[in-house]
């Protein structure tokens, strides 16, 4: 059986975390909280993430920082998928500045969001995707 990706949740309300990682898991992703960006930079420096699915609104470094960083750490080669209430032009325009790849606002479409992370793994060659249930490839 081939591996399947590991998707990091950063999400700091806990229960939003976890439906999310859930519903990743659903889509043939593997997934691991964390709940601020900072903890997001550590846990990628302990473990090679496949992509990010991270929130805007985090405590101690917000979303737009911690996107520029994990970027940058990983030779802007890691996938980054922006989750978040903020829906402005403004936020979305910082966060394709800041190295994202897709940005969606909550509500968003779990089909949509497992589609996308799995089209920017394929792109990057990282993770080996089995089949997703959901969609069609």
């Amino acid at each position: 059986m081939a591996s399947r990706p590991l998707v990091m949740v950063v999400e700091d309300d806990v229960e939003m975390n976890e439906l999310e990682r859930e519903f990743l898991e659903l889509y043939g992703l593997d997934a691991v909280a964390a709940y601020t960006g900072m903890q997001a930079i550590q846990i990628c420096q302990e473990r090679k993430a496949d992509a990010v699915l991270l929130d805007l609104m985090l405590p101690e470094m917000d979303g737009f920082e911690a996107c520029r960083i994990l970027k940058g750490r990983n030779g802007e080669s890691i996938p980054v998928v922006i989750v978040t209430a903020l829906d402005t032009e403004e936020c979305r325009r910082r966060g394709f500045e800041a190295g994202a790849d897709a940005y969606f606002s909550k509500p968003f479409d779990p089909d949509e969001v497992a589609q996308t992370i799995h089209s920017l793994i394929g792109r990057t060659g990282q993770g080996q995707a089995e089949p997703v249930h959901g969609y069609n490839h």
